[in-house]
C-alpha cells in the first residue's frame, strides 16, 4: 500500500512539473519593449520552437502586420525617443522593420537592442524577428509619434 502510494506521489509531482515547464519550453520569449518607463504592449506573432520535450511552429494569422499590430492601441512617444527591446533570453539574433500604412515598410537599424523613433509625426508599426538556437519568433508593437 505504501509503494502504491509513493508512487502515485511521484506520478502526480512528476505530471506536475511537466505541466509547469512545458509552456515555457514549447514557445520563445516574449520581448519587454519599454520607451522610458513606459511599457509598449506587444503582440506575438508565428513562430517555431524545439523544446525540451516538444516543439513545433505556430502560424498566426493575420491579413497583414499592420493588423497584427491593430490589437493594441499605438503607445505615446515623442520624436526621437529611443524604444529598448529586451529578452529574458538574448537571442542570437533580431531583425526589425517599420511599417507606415499597410504598404511602406522600412528595415530598422537596431543598435544594442534600441530602436529610434523617427521625427515623423503618426502611427509607425514595428515588426520585429528574433531567433535562437532553439527557433525563433515575431513580434509587433506600434508607437504613435506626436
Amino acid at each position: 500500500m505504501r509503494k502504491a502510494l509513493a508512487l502515485s506521489n511521484i506520478i502526480a509531482v512528476i505530471a506536475i512539473i511537466l505541466f509547469i515547464i512545458q509552456p515555457f519550453r514549447t514557445v520563445p520569449p516574449t520581448p519587454t519593449v519599454t520607451a522610458g518607463e513606459e511599457s509598449i504592449p506587444t503582440t506575438e506573432g508565428s513562430y517555431c520552437w524545439d523544446g525540451l520535450l516538444s516543439g513545433g511552429c505556430v502560424d498566426k494569422a493575420y491579413s497583414s502586420v499592420v493588423a497584427m499590430a491593430g490589437e493594441e492601441h499605438p503607445t505615446s512617444v515623442s520624436p526621437g525617443e529611443k524604444i529598448t527591446v529586451t529578452f529574458k533570453k538574448k537571442p542570437q539574433k533580431i531583425g526589425a522593420e517599420k511599417w507606415v500604412g499597410e504598404e511602406h515598410v522600412e528595415s530598422v537599424n537596431m543598435k544594442n537592442h534600441t530602436i529610434v523613433v523617427p521625427d515623423q509625426r503618426g502611427v509607425h508599426v514595428y515588426h520585429l524577428v528574433a531567433h535562437w538556437k532553439q527557433g525563433d519568433g515575431s513580434y509587433v508593437f506600434s508607437v504613435e509619434v506626436r
